[in-house]
């Protein structure tokens, strides 16, 4: 069996939140790269991951659809894939021709002509000027050009950019094409142009990852997606079901409500006497509908005894989406520092990133809030069709004809 055309492999790209960091780290990466040792797989003073531990495959003729917010580390997660950056952790493989168009008119130089730009772009394809100029009337006829095509395309605009660009990339069949939002600019009527190019280009074994916020877009050309969220994925499968889980992870199913005035908004952090320390610096993974346990730190001034502890879930779009009262009687709480386990017999919640909020009452007044003591990512990989935010647990019998239970 043939290995795909891409291939991403547990990888992660850090990135340092200023310049004095940036430096400071290229600097300490370059020494160890010089001496033969990989850079530090964990992150540093002022980085954070823009994309970690994300792992997928594109066969030919397939094409893999992401989503998820901005910031959810899409673009970052492409130029990786097209070898713009180096992942910091893991491994990426492609084979044969890659074409990326990441951003908009990277591509082009903007004191040439749209005709200069074609005879260059196919040249960095393979195309002799035999072969450009056969192709030359479809490209520009594709683009809608013709009119333009002697103008520099430094006054070209932005739609301009982007139909010579796409027409230029997919006028001959390519291994594997990197695709990052570059339709978002065009008009409706060369969008579906486009969607028909890539269908035939799939048709012709291309392997293609599209980066696309259209629902309409993914679900003609896409066979799968792959949610992100913090640049981790968090649900990959059929482009209707995986676009469910993406709605129902940013609250857009419930923003309804919201005018209304109904969804309860978060409270603040508070704290009488008690407090928990958050949140935990690394978030937690788990699978809907298997049990979860972590623990919790708590400092308390004095002893409070029959303490009532809450949980609650919030969701990335601040929706609350869970609560409950913790089982097994009211613990009593020492003074000093101390921990307290909480066991989840079954998690109730679909795919998505969810803050946990704690609260604590005894004798009848409230004694804290924290509104995120930890993190909880809940992955699913196998996503089959849109399941709601929880996962409730039924028995089901059967019984014979005219039998009751």
């Amino acid at each position: 069996m043939s290995s795909p055309p891409i291939l991403a492999d547990r990888i992660g790209k850090k990135f340092s939140r200023s310049l004095g960091h940036s430096l400071w780290h290229s600097a300490q990466d370059l020494g160890r790269r010089l001496v033969g040792r990989r850079p530090a797989p964990v992150l540093r003073a002022g980085e954070f991951w823009a994309v970690r531990d994300v792992s997928l495959t594109v066969a030919a003729g397939e094409c893999l659809g992401l989503i998820g917010p901005n910031g959810a580390g899409k673009s970052t997660l492409l130029r990786m894939l097209g070898r713009e950056y180096r992942p910091d952790a893991g491994r990426v493989e492609l084979r044969g021709a890659v074409k990326s168009l990441i951003r908009l008119g990277h591509g082009l130089q903007p004191m040439y002509s749209g005709r200069e730009n074609v005879y260059l772009k196919c040249a960095e394809l393979g195309l002799s000027k035999r072969d450009t100029d056969a192709r030359l009337d479809e490209i520009v006829a594709f683009a809608e050009l013709e009119a333009a095509l002697e103008r520099p395309v430094k006054q070209y605009s932005d739609g301009m950019y982007a139909r010579l660009e796409f027409a230029i990339a997919t006028c001959m069949p390519i291994d594997v094409l990197l695709i990052d939002e570059v339709l978002a600019v065009s008009d409706v009527a060369f969008q579906l142009r486009c969607l028909e190019r890539l269908e035939t280009l799939k048709r012709e074994g291309s392997a293609l990852v599209f980066v696309s916020h259209s629902e309409m877009n993914l679900r003609q050309v896409a066979d799968r997606c792959l949610l992100l969220f913090d640049g981790q994925a968090m649900a990959e499968g059929r482009p209707e079901a995986v676009l469910g889980k993406y709605y129902e992870a940013v609250g857009y199913f419930n923003r309804d409500l919201k005018s209304c005035g109904v969804l309860p908004a978060r409270p603040p952090d508070a704290s009488a006497g008690l407090d928990f320390p958050g949140p935990a610096p690394e978030s937690l993974q788990a699978v809907p509908g298997q049990p979860l346990a972590f623990e919790l730190e708590y400092r308390a001034e004095r002893n409070f005894e029959f303490v009532e502890l809450r949980l609650e879930f919030w969701n990335t779009a601040g929706l609350l989406v869970a609560s409950t009262l913790a089982a097994g009687g009211r613990p009593c709480l020492t003074r000093g520092r101390g921990r307290f386990r909480v066991e989840l017999p079954f998690l109730g919640l679909g795919a998505g990133i969810y803050d946990v909020a704690v609260s604590a009452r005894a004798g009848g007044r409230n004694l804290a809030y924290k509104g995120a003591v930890r993190r909880i990512q809940v992955l699913q990989t196998a996503c089959d069709r849109p399941g709601g935010f929880g996962v409730i647990e039924a028995h089901i019998r059967t019984a014979p004809s005219g039998k009751t239970f």
